[in-house]
């Protein structure tokens, strides 16, 4: 499902859904595809969900027009031995 039908479906909500397709542009990631699995109520529900989130799994609010994440890299801890 496009990001466009998901805001018609499901105005002014947060929705649970699963990245099915994107493409990364200068350290942003554009999502074109998703699945929905569920729609939350309020910002308290959508923060408990977030903490069960796997994988692809991400909680987004259909107020934004467009679906778009930052990249961020992780550069890890280094510790001499």
């Amino acid at each position: 499902m496009k990001w466009q039908e998901v805001r018609e479906l499901y105005p002014n909500k947060f929705v649970k859904i699963e990245v099915i397709e994107s493409h990364v542009v200068d350290e942003k990631e554009y999502v074109d595809e998703v699945a929905v699995i569920k729609a939350i109520e309020d910002s308290k529900e959508a923060m408990r969900e977030f903490v069960k989130c796997k994988n692809k799994e991400i909680i987004y609010s259909t107020k934004n027009k467009e679906f778009i994440i930052d990249v961020v890299k992780h550069i890890g801890i280094r510790r001499g031995i």
